[in-house]
């Protein structure tokens, strides 16, 4: 009997594990462009259609927002750097 409640718990915190919002969904480590004139987070992929000035440089997530307390303003920048967590199922299969 103990074995089995010991069996069924292990299995139960597996599930949860893998269920609960606990990733990030953006990476602390993924490297952005800040502009620096305007204190403005642009993902890579959004560059070309960003409104930036000469004062630009690559910096990770994690640094632009926490460090430097920048902000994602540009709506393409948006959709790749989500804020909040997402479950690790998710962002295995995602």
């Amino acid at each position: 009997m103990k074995k089995s409640t010991v069996i069924i718990m292990f299995i139960l915190t597996a599930v949860l594990l893998l269920v609960l919002p606990l990733a990030d969904r953006t990476s602390g480590s993924e490297r952005v462009i800040i502009d620096n004139t305007l204190q403005e987070i642009v993902h890579p992929s959004c560059f070309d259609q960003a409104e930036l000035t000469n004062y630009i440089d690559e910096v990770s997530y994690s640094r632009a927002t926490e460090e430097l307390g920048y902000t994602v303003e540009d709506e393409c920048s948006k959709q790749y750097l989500e804020e909040g967590r997402e479950s690790v199922i998710s962002k295995i299969f995602s």
